[in-house]
């Protein structure tokens, strides 16, 4: 007999294995003419297809049919007994290869990634502000220790984000608000007491200084800033980090000179206002925390794993968008962090587009896979969506880097020009990975990522006494690397019907 597997748990759960399976017809049951669109013989495979039409008719690849079939019950034994194939599998095939596509248009269709574009925007302005405030603190810090310090804390703050982003929307797209909150109190709670933990080990050890304060008010922030994302609170994280951005504007553009206790006190107060906002959302019933936490959550090894691979790939971008800070560490310096915002600039403001161009490529995909019967058609007008996207984010992120460059002119030296250059085509292949990860390739884009870095990191450590020129050169070879690698990764991907499923 064959053995339920993940496949067919993955179909049940996305709907894949249709809810009407009529029994499959036996050898003394008379086979009835057959009159539709198109004529199918009495063979019994044949007759299996109409029994199974919806299922023949709208599926994208053998394997889901198979899926279908299984779920249902028929086995690899039934599969040779009674239609003679060797497997699931090659029955599948069989019934692919005989009906034709037909799309189903009945009945009322939601789109899963339609969303307002401003909704899109004000999410790409929330993913970009922190790195104001992230350029203010920069200016603060006189020891190169200080620098890696909270550039440490930055990066693992954001894996840990990434992680908890993707557990919480996992556990809300099922339903389970309950263990959802309960997992951000935890993480709320471990984040504020893992910050705390560095403050205090430094005052006992008498080396507390801003940067210290800084890095553990990242842990708290971040994790209290995702949890506000995920439950879509955009509008009251912005009004929270509103202050703090007003005087990172100040502080950066030389408006007037602010003393550093006050902006760490500014800072500070703004991380506490984002926990304190966060937790107030948190509506979880005394002792469920608790109860959920034992439980692991509801959440599977298999989401753990994912989880998991979440936060490293949020490492692994988080130390690839670093890459000038890190080399204005290896100088001795901090007093670039003004260049360095700069430089992100094109990046960081296109955020909230690229965002919207994801959103608007799946649900692009989602339409022709509705409005097309043949899959190489599919595949030739979706080949074309992504051209489509991938040039218009290119082409976005190629006007924001000539406008900063064009407005500052005083900054245009050659290293600027290269990292601003480098910061773009690192942004075009972080969106084309995002494309990846919303397909579900989630180990190759983390694969990807990782093999990124480490080139970057092992080339930067060999060039280590180099002039700023190569250094920048550099890094603008490996993210034109890692471009070339996951472009076409997206154009296979997204291209096969299954993806959309």
């Amino acid at each position: 007999m064959s053995a339920p597997t993940a496949f067919d748990a993955g179909a049940l759960v996305s709907g894949l294995a249709w809810s009407v399976r009529p029994q499959a017809p036996t050898s003394s049951q008379a086979l009835e003419p057959y009159e539709g669109d198109e004529r199918r013989s009495l063979a019994r495979i044949a007759h299996l297809t109409r029994a199974y039409n919806d299922l023949c008719t709208q599926a994208v690849d053998p394997f889901e049919i198979a899926a279908g079939l299984e779920a249902a019950g028929i086995s690899d034994r039934k599969a040779r007994a009674e239609y003679g194939a060797a497997s699931v599998f090659e029955l599948a095939d069989a019934m692919y290869a005989l009906v034709p596509r037909r799309p189903s248009h009945g009945g009322t269709w939601v789109d899963p990634w339609q969303r307002p574009v401003a909704r899109h925007l004000l999410r790409g302005l929330l993913y970009g502000l922190p790195g104001l405030l992230y350029a203010v603190a920069l200016t603060m810090l006189q020891q190169e220790f200080d620098a890696v310090l909270l550039l440490v804390a930055t990066i693992v703050a954001s894996g840990l984000g990434q992680g908890l982003s993707l557990l919480g929307h996992a556990l809300i797209g099922r339903r389970q608000n309950e263990a959802a909150m309960s997992l951000f109190r935890t993480a709320l709670v471990l984040g504020g007491l893992l910050g705390a933990f560095i403050m205090v080990a430094s005052w006992l050890s008498g080396s507390l200084s801003p940067a210290v304060v800084l890095a553990g008010c990242q842990f708290a922030y971040l994790l209290a800033a995702t949890l506000l994302m995920v439950i879509d609170a955009s509008f009251l994280l912005l009004s929270v980090l509103a202050p703090a951005v007003l005087l990172a504007i100040v502080e950066l553009s030389g408006a007037a000179v602010i003393p550093r206790g006050a902006t760490i006190a500014v800072l500070a107060l703004c991380v506490a206002a984002a926990v304190v906002a966060a937790w107030s959302k948190l509506d979880v019933p005394p002792g469920a925390t608790i109860t959920h936490l034992r439980a692991g959550f509801g959440l599977s090894r298999s989401d753990v794993a994912l989880g998991a691979g979440y936060v490293v790939y949020g490492l692994a971008t988080a130390g690839l968008v670093a890459f000038a800070v890190v080399d204005v560490i290896g100088r001795h310096g901090s007093s670039a962090a003004g260049s360095i915002a700069l430089m992100m600039l094109p990046l960081v403001a296109s955020l909230g587009v690229a965002e919207w161009l994801v959103y608007r490529l799946r649900s692009r995909g989602l339409t022709l896979l509705r409005e097309t019967s043949s899959i190489e058609g599919f595949r030739t007008l979706a080949s074309a969506e992504v051209a489509r996207a991938v040039v218009g984010y290119a082409s976005v992120l190629a006007a924001l880097t000539c406008a900063v460059i064009f407005v500052f002119p005083q900054e245009a030296a050659l290293p600027f020009v290269v990292n601003i250059c480098a910061y773009g085509v690192l942004g075009l292949a972080l969106f084309c990975s995002t494309i990846l990860l919303s397909v579900s390739r989630h180990w190759l884009a983390l694969g990807l990522a990782m093999t990124a870095l480490v080139v970057d990191s092992a080339l930067r450590w060999t060039l280590a006494p180099a002039s700023p020129e190569a250094l920048a050169t550099m890094h603008l070879a490996v993210f034109v690397m890692l471009l070339a690698a996951v472009l076409p990764a997206v154009g296979y991907y997204y291209t096969r019907a299954g993806s959309h499923r």
